[in-house]
């Protein structure tokens, strides 16, 4: 098969000229190969890449910039089908989740925020929109439960939200880590093992992550407990000692 013109594509996918320009726009569709001021001429592959971002977008609902980075990893050689799976392993996408995405409005109105206290959770990256799409954040289940169960309550505790960019600072730190482990996993092996060994190292990443805070923290309160003891103790026997 031949490249195609832009009328011919459209008319084997049934998707108007404009939207595949749009496509291109959004880096979803490879550049037409240009002839001349007035022709272009579409890769063949362009015809499955705009089936596959119809079945995405119109069945599975992913926003755009999802579809982009599934439509990379066919690109790498991996099925749909695949390329999915990926992409809900490694981000916790799943089709239901974004179908329920909110736009900042909504966020303030779910969670209480002002818009002030917003820009600056989102200024220092305490908070990280789930998606920036087309200029427009958007933010998931989980960034709302962040803002309305967690930031909101500090907030209201009196405390700053700089006074918890610490996680930010140390959690880049885990990361470049992390990734440094996958570099070294992944060195020399094809793409295929590549994506299976990411996504399986993200999986177990981010169990262990919890853990050990969660363990850290138990062994510091534990710690505090036995100072407090200690010094309530003598404390204790000064005042039996005086009834």
């Amino acid at each position: 098969m031949m490249d195609l013109k832009i009328s011919e594509l459209a008319k084997r996918t049934k998707v108007a000229t404009s939207t595949i320009r749009y496509y291109v726009s959004q880096g979803l569709l490879p550049e037409p190969k240009k002839i001349n001021k007035n022709m272009s001429y579409y890769d063949k592959s362009c015809i499955e890449k705009i089936r596959a971002i119809l079945f995405l977008k119109d069945t599975r609902r992913y926003p755009l910039s999802l579809i982009k980075n599934i439509l990379k990893r066919m690109d790498q050689g991996l099925s749909l089908v695949n390329a999915e799976a990926i992409e809900n392993s490694v981000f916790g996408t799943t089709p239901d989740e974004t179908k329920s995405l909110v736009n900042e409005q909504e966020f303030l109105e779910s969670t209480g925020l002002t818009p002030t206290e917003l820009s600056e959770a989102e200024r220092i990256e305490l908070l990280m929109p789930y998606l920036h799409e087309n200029n427009q954040r958007l933010y998931d289940h989980e960034d709302i439960s962040f803002g309305r169960d967690v930031l909101k309550h500090f907030l209201e505790m009196g405390l700053a939200l700089k006074d918890f960019d610490f996680y930010i600072r140390y959690g880049k730190k885990i990361i470049e880590q992390e990734d440094l482990i996958r570099k070294k996993l992944v060195k020399g092996t094809s793409t295929k093992d590549n994506i299976n060994t990411t996504v399986e190292l993200a999986r177990r990443a981010d169990f262990t992550r919890g853990y050990i805070l969660r363990r850290l923290l138990q062994r510091k309160t534990q710690a505090n407990i036995k100072i407090a003891s200690a010094l309530t103790g003598p404390l204790e026997s000064v005042i039996k000692s005086h009834k």
